[in-house]
């Protein structure tokens, strides 16, 4: 098996330069080819493009911003090879969703390798918004977009690359509320025209006032472990949207998951293309980071892409054996994973 290691070195206050350290030391896996690299977000596409050749799999160590950069790169590629997450950001929301982050904190790097090996490919959709940016996992417009973008300028200042993982949730909860309280107080107000298709061009146009806020997502976790829809699909070609109306129900869409007797939200609509009009400026969040701000009459046309081949841990995965024999066995991955991922031509929006 020829696996890529793409690490962020500077995730998680730097534990990506602690795996990769953790990778070369570890004992020699038989049929195993190990290639570890640490990113650049300068020469990204390049490194992903040049290195991806041939691989069997493709492991992003970091967050869902590196995940999810790496992923739409790959989705530029005819035949990309799947990809696993080795969870090392604040959200990890596309890790949590495929199993990764899970499998990560009940043993880490040794329940990893194991959980590859154990692992089975299956497909997920690639969405785009607007013509430069898309996202696997989620995208938001409103409140939350606004927290993400500050939190953004401050994580892009050199002196905050050595902070952590808590920080950062300080970070995010601090400027939530900040932004909470501009909302109470009346400062600044929003308006977009949302038009939601269905798969025959059927459409439902709603417009959101003031606060609201819009989320599409294609996964189950949101904003670092709150539970969305349990009935989404990562691979049917379909988004969750969720029209969130008041700053409370926001801070409840984001308790669900992390209390356990709160069920998770039902989606407003579950379209296969959004477009979205808004009357002034505003930034847009995709898969937890910052995007770029969206200047008014834009029109955000936001639609599926293809399919990605991912790899998904087993649901109920547990270590009974040494790492050394699971390998040798590794029976898992194979190079054709095209039988698994629909035709774009065929599937449409």
């Amino acid at each position: 098996m020829d696996c890529l290691f793409l690490i962020n070195p500077i995730s998680g206050a730097h534990a990506g330069k602690k795996i990769a350290v953790e990778l070369e030391r570890g004992l020699p896996n038989r049929g195993l080819s190990k290639h570890v690299v640490f990113t650049d977000p300068e020469h990204l596409e390049t490194q992903v493009l040049s290195l991806s050749s041939g691989r069997d799999l493709i492991v992003v160590a970091g967050g869902d911003g590196t995940v999810s950069a790496v992923a739409r790169i790959l989705g530029t590629l005819d035949r990309p090879p799947p990809l696993a997450i080795l969870p090392l950001g604040t959200g990890n929301d596309l890790a949590r969703s495929l199993g990764w982050w899970k499998v990560w904190n009940q043993g880490g790097l040794d329940y990893f390798r194991s959980g590859i090996s154990a692992g089975k490919v299956e497909a997920m959709d690639l969405w785009s918004c607007g013509e430069d940016s898309g996202f696997i996992g989620y995208a938001g417009f409103g409140l939350d977009a606004r927290i993400v973008a500050s939190v953004s300028q401050i994580r892009l200042k050199r002196f905050y690359h050595n902070f952590g993982k808590r920080w950062n949730q300080f970070l995010y909860v601090t400027l939530g509320l900040k932004h909470i309280l501009s909302i109470m107080l009346k400062f600044g107000s929003t308006e977009m025209d949302v038009y939601f298709f269905d798969k025959k061009g059927n459409m439902n146009q709603i417009r959101l006032r003031n606060h609201d806020t819009l989320i599409l997502s294609n996964i189950e976790y949101y904003a670092g472990g709150g539970s969305l829809s349990s009935a989404s699909c990562r691979s049917d070609g379909k988004l969750e949207a969720y029209v969130i109306p008041t700053v409370r129900a926001y801070l409840g869409l984001l308790l669900r998951g992390r209390i356990t007797f709160l069920s998770s939200p039902r989606a407003t609509y579950r379209p296969c293309s959004v477009e979205i009009i808004r009357k002034q400026n505003f930034p847009v969040q995709l898969d937890g980071e910052w995007a770029r701000e969206c200047t008014a009459r834009d029109i955000i046309k936001i639609e599926r892409v293809r399919a990605l081949p991912v790899l998904i841990p087993p649901a109920s995965f547990a270590v009974k054996e040494t790492v050394g024999s699971r390998w040798s066995k590794s029976p898992i991955l194979k190079r054709d994973t095209s039988s698994i991922l629909p035709d774009p031509a065929t599937t449409g929006n």
